[in-house]
C-alpha cells in the first residue's frame, strides 16, 4: 500500500497508509472499530480503487505492480480475502470448497481438507445445508480457509474470519496457513491472534500510528497498540 487515500464521499477513512508486507512474513492490522481496517482489506482485493495512491503487489522480481493493471482472473488468483462470513450454498462439502477453485483435484482438496481440519467435520461427499445451515461457525470458518488454500494465492487478507473459534483452533490454522513465499493480512481484535503476527500494524487517523513486534510496541509506554488491547478481551 502506496500513500493510499480512500473515502466514502466525506472525511477520508484512508489518508496516506503506507505499508510493505514481503513474502512469507504475516502481518496483524489492527485499529478501533471503524479505523479502516476492513476498508484496506477491500482495496487489497480490489472490491473497490483508492481515491489516491495505490495497492502494489511485488513480484519475485522486477518493480511494483499496480492491482488496477492486473486482470480480474489473474487478481483472484492472486490475492484471497477471507471474511466472517462465509458464504456456503446446497451441496456437498466438497463442492463448497471447489467454489473458488473449480479445477483442483482430489488430491489438493484432500490436502487442503486437512490442513484446515474440514476432514474432521464430515465426509467430502456430505450436504451441508442450504447456506450451510447444518455447521457451526467455527466449522464454516475452517470450510473458508480450506477454500482459500486451494487457490494458492501470493497475498491471503484474513478480516476476523476466525472470529468463531477459540484460541487452540485459531492457533492450529495460523500455522496451516503459514507459507514461505505467501504474504499473510490479519485483522483481528483477538490478542493471541495478534501476538502470532510477525508485524503489527495500528491503524489510526487513516494512518499508520506505529508499527513493530509485539514486544516492541507492548513494552513501549502509551503505545496504541496497548491501549486497543486494554479494551479487547482475551
Amino acid at each position: 500500500m502506496h500513500r493510499l487515500r480512500f473515502d466514502y464521499g466525506g472525511r477520508p477513512v484512508l489518508d496516506g497508509v503506507d505499508l510493505t508486507v514481503p513474502p512469507g512474513r504475516t502481518l496483524a492490522l489492527v485499529g478501533a472499530s471503524g479505523a479502516g481496517k476492513s476498508t484496506c482489506a477491500h482495496l487489497l482485493a480490489r472490491f473497490w480503487d483508492p481515491s489516491g495512491g495505490a495497492v502494489q503487489l511485488l513480484p519475485a522480481d522486477g518493480d511494483p505492480v499496480d492491482v488496477r493493471e492486473v486482470s480480474d482472473d489473474d487478481l483472484r488468483r492472486a490475492v484471497v480475502l477471507v471474511g466472517q462470513d462465509t458464504p456456503l450454498f446446497h451441496g456437498s462439502l466438497a463442492e463448497n470448497l471447489r467454489l473458488a477453485a473449480p479445477e483442483a483435484d482430489d488430491q489438493a482438496l484432500a490436502e487442503a481438507a486437512r490442513l484446515c481440519g474440514v476432514d474432521r467435520i464430515a465426509p467430502m461427499d456430505t450436504l451441508v445445508g442450504e447456506r450451510g445451515a447444518t455447521l457451526s461457525g467455527g466449522q464454516r470458518a475452517r470450510i473458508a480457509m480450506a477454500r482459500a488454500l486451494l487457490v494458492r494465492p501470493r497475498v491471503l487478507v484474513l478480516d476476523e474470519s476466525t472470529a468463531h473459534l477459540d484460541n487452540a483452533g485459531d492457533a492450529q490454522l495460523a500455522t496451516a496457513l503459514h507459507k514461505e513465499d505467501r504474504t499473510t493480512i490479519v485483522i483481528a481484535h483477538r490478542p493471541a491472534t495478534i501476538r502470532r503476527a510477525d508485524r503489527i500494524a495500528v491503524l489510526d487517523g487513516g494512518r499508520i500510528a506505529e508499527a513493530g513486534t509485539w514486544e516492541e510496541l507492548t513494552s513501549r509506554p502509551g503505545s496504541a497498540l496497548n491501549r486497543i488491547l486494554t479494551t479487547t478481551p482475551s
